[in-house]
C-alpha cells in the first residue's frame, strides 16, 4: 500500500541571498372472565308445614295393584320424612350464574353482558409515517496504518555563502506514522523524493539532487527509527531520491520524525524565486 503526500518548494534568490520554501500538499384487555357473583351468605328458610293428626285411619294397600288412585302410599313414611326436615336449614338456592371456571359460563348469543366485555381491535384515529434510517460504516479492519504531516510548508533560509557555494537550511515538518495493526503485522517505511527547483519565470532550475537532509526522531523512539543522512550532489551525494525518513518493523507503533534540510547551490546561481515539490510516501 502506498500513501503519498506531495509538497511544493519555492525559492527566491536575491542578489546577495537565496530563500527557499517547501509547501506540502498532502451514531387488550383480556377479558377477564366475568366472575360469577358469590352466592348469598343468607340462608333461605322454607316454610315448614305443620302436620295435624286425624282420627281417620288410612287403609294400607295390600299390594301394588290395590293402591287407590290419588292416595299416597305409606303416609307414615312421608310424614316421617317431613318431620325429619323440620328444624333443618335448607341449602341456599343455586343462582343462575355459572362459576367463573365453568366451561359453560359463556353461551354464544345468550350472555350479552359477557360479550360486551370481549376485547376489540383499536380503531385508528389518525396515522402518520416515521422514517427510520441507519448509517452503516464499512467493517472495521484489524487496525490501520496512516501518515500525517504537521505543516504544509517549510521555509529555507540562507545560512552560509562562500566563494564556491551557497547553502540554504530549513526544517522538515514533523511526519508521524500511526500503526494500530496487531503484533506480527508487516513493517513500513517513509520515502522522500525532491523534484527540481524551478524559477518563477521558468528560465532557471536547480536540480533536486542539490537538496539533502539529516533525519531524526521526535520524542520517544516507540519502535520507529530514523533514516540515514543524505548528502546533496555538491557534497558527493545523490540528493533526495527515495531517501528513507522513518521506518518500523511492524505494529502496533506510533513514531514521528523530522529532518534538517540543506540546499547547496553554486555561487553563480541566478537570483529569483524557486519552487520544488517534495513527495513523502508511506510503504508497507
Amino acid at each position: 500500500m502506498i500513501r503519498t503526500t506531495r509538497a511544493a518548494l519555492s525559492v527566491v534568490v536575491p542578489t546577495a541571498a537565496l530563500a527557499l520554501a517547501v509547501v506540502f500538499a498532502s451514531a387488550a384487555l383480556a377479558p377477564e372472565a366475568a366472575t360469577a357473583p358469590e352466592p348469598s351468605a343468607e340462608a333461605v328458610v322454607a316454610a315448614t308445614p305443620t302436620l295435624t293428626p286425624t282420627a281417620e285411619s288410612t287403609p294400607m294397600p295390600r299390594g301394588d295393584d290395590d293402591t287407590a288412585p290419588g292416595i299416597p302410599c305409606c303416609p307414615g313414611a312421608d310424614a316421617g320424612a317431613e318431620d325429619s326436615s323440620v328444624g333443618e336449614t335448607p341449602a341456599p338456592r343455586a343462582t343462575g350464574t355459572p362459576d367463573a371456571e365453568s366451561p359453560e359460563r359463556i353461551v354464544d348469543g345468550e350472555d350479552s353482558a359477557e360479550s360486551d366485555s370481549e376485547p376489540r381491535d383499536p380503531e385508528p384515529r389518525d396515522a402518520d409515517g416515521i422514517d427510520v434510517g441507519v448509517a452503516i460504516d464499512p467493517p472495521a479492519g484489524p487496525g490501520a496504518l496512516a501518515m500525517t504531516v504537521a505543516s504544509s510548508a517549510a521555509q529555507l533560509q540562507e545560512a552560509e555563502a562562500g566563494a564556491q557555494r551557497r547553502e540554504f537550511r530549513g526544517a522538515l515538518p514533523t511526519v508521524t506514522v500511526t500503526d494500530t495493526r496487531g503484533a506480527g503485522s508487516a513493517g513500513w517505511y517513509v520515502l522522500a523524493s525532491a523534484g527540481d527547483f524551478v524559477s518563477a519565470a521558468g528560465r532557471s532550475t536547480i536540480g533536486g539532487d542539490h537538496l539533502g537532509w539529516t533525519p531524526s526522531l521526535v520524542g520517544e523512539p516507540a519502535g520507529g527509527r530514523a533514516g540515514e543522512r543524505v548528502l546533496s550532489a555538491l557534497d558527493g551525494g545523490d540528493g533526495l531520491r527515495d531517501a528513507v525518513l522513518l521506518a518500523a518493523s511492524g505494529g502496533p507503533v506510533t513514531a514521528s520524525a523530522t529532518a534538517e534540510l540543506l540546499l547547496a547551490t553554486e555561487r553563480s546561481i541566478a537570483a529569483g524565486a524557486y519552487r520544488s515539490t517534495l513527495t513523502l510516501s508511506l510503504f508497507e
